[in-house]
């Protein structure tokens, strides 16, 4: 697996991006994060600790780091969610994707675009073996997206994760690169 990721992969409509920690940049995130705040919360539990836009400046300080793999979504020369590698095993060849989408970009292939390209990287650049999804079974979307990228369901994690109080299920899904090289 490589070591150092690039700071903007271009897609065919779109980039992904690692933002610079500037105050313009800090309040497009903090705007997205307040507009999105209760649909965001019942998945991502950080969205509750943003009060001000300073708040994601250690966010954007730490995409600096060649070795985060982790962008913004930038469609239409606006910043519209976020998908990355959120967990890394380097010595297993594998990773963890997460994302979050703008609702006022949803339904558009975003998302699952720029999870094409994540993935086409991931496996035919960076020397992927494993890509993992743990998602919510009450998150449609992101189960949605999971299905859409032919990722396979290999079980449950019972009460795996811990938010708002409560221990909840994930549903773990995977792909190999020799199952990606077949698609």
């Amino acid at each position: 697996m490589i070591k150092v990721f690039p700071s903007e992969i271009v897609g065919q409509d779109f980039k992904l991006v690692k933002l610079a920690p500037t105050k313009e940049n800090l309040q497009i995130i903090f705007d997205i994060i307040t507009e999105n705040h209760e649909d965001f919360r019942p998945w991502l539990e950080w969205v509750d600790f943003v009060k001000k836009p300073e708040d994601e400046k250690c966010v954007l300080e730490q995409d600096q780091n060649p070795e985060k793999a982790e962008w913004f979504i930038q469609f239409d020369n606006k910043i519209v969610g976020r998908i990355g590698f959120v967990a890394l095993s380097r010595g297993n060849n594998r990773g963890e994707i997460g994302y979050w989408l703008d609702k006022n970009a949803s339904g558009h292939g975003i998302m699952t675009k720029a999870f094409s390209l994540i993935e086409k990287n991931a496996f035919e650049n960076w020397g992927f073996n494993r890509i993992e999804l743990k998602i919510d079974p009450e998150n449609i979307k992101s189960l949605g997206v999971a299905r859409r990228m032919n990722y396979k369901q290999e079980g449950v994690l019972r009460q795996e994760h811990f938010i708002h109080d409560v221990y909840k299920d994930s549903i773990l899904f995977s792909k190999l690169k020799s199952e990606y090289m077949v698609e």
